[in-house]
């Protein structure tokens, strides 16, 4: 069975990104069981916004030393198999919230005595889902996918695969009414759980 958090960055609770993200959990079930824990990043109780830069976290190896609920997430993320990033694009990027959250990954990387990064995070599969009002080319989907990019390579992780469903703001029906969805989720699934 695979562990898998989800940690959902939209402010809106029932919206598009929690739709799509449902999709693909639901695809990820039919390939394999599932232990999924959802977490609701956008509100989460937290003492800092984001990283605080305070480094206590560097002799504690691999723990955010921030006491908040953010900080007690964060410090079980290698205890996944896969951590599913799910994110509306707000202006150009992440929202806010997940960026926030993301930030505080920063505890989980640290360098040896010779220099090489090292990080408990190597043995965990990411992914992310992202929704946008506007298409690829146009709503800031290749910021994400960039973000993804320097994350995996920072990390030393295995590409992180990304669904990119394009929505109709507050009308969900346009996300609902997607032909391709179920399709695209479950090739999406594959890529997490059958890595190439």
């Amino acid at each position: 069975m695979k562990k898998v958090l989800l940690l959902m960055g939209s402010p809106r609770k029932n919206g598009n990104t929690a739709f799509v993200a449902q999709r693909v959990l639901e695809a990820m079930a039919e390939l394999e069981e599932l232990a999924v824990e959802y977490v609701d990043v956008a509100r989460l109780g937290n003492k800092a916004r984001g990283c605080a830069a305070c480094y206590r976290c560097r002799p504690m190896k691999f723990r955010c030393a921030v006491n908040d609920a953010t900080a007690e997430v964060i410090n079980r993320l290698p205890g996944y198999d896969i951590v599913l990033l799910a994110t509306p694009v707000y202006f150009f990027n992440f929202s806010a919230q997940l960026k926030a959250f993301t930030d505080r990954f920063q505890a989980l990387v640290d360098y040896d005595e010779k220099g090489k990064l090292v990080t408990p995070l190597k043995g965990v599969r990411f992914g992310c889902v992202a929704t946008s009002e506007g298409d690829a080319q146009s709503s800031g989907v290749e910021v994400v996918e960039l973000s993804l990019k320097y994350l995996a390579g920072y990390a030393k992780l295995k590409k992180i695969p990304m669904l990119h469903q394009v929505s109709g703001g507050q009308d969900l029906s346009v996300v609902a009414g997607d032909p391709t969805l179920e399709r695209r989720a479950l090739a999406f699934a594959k890529k997490i759980l059958i890595p190439g």
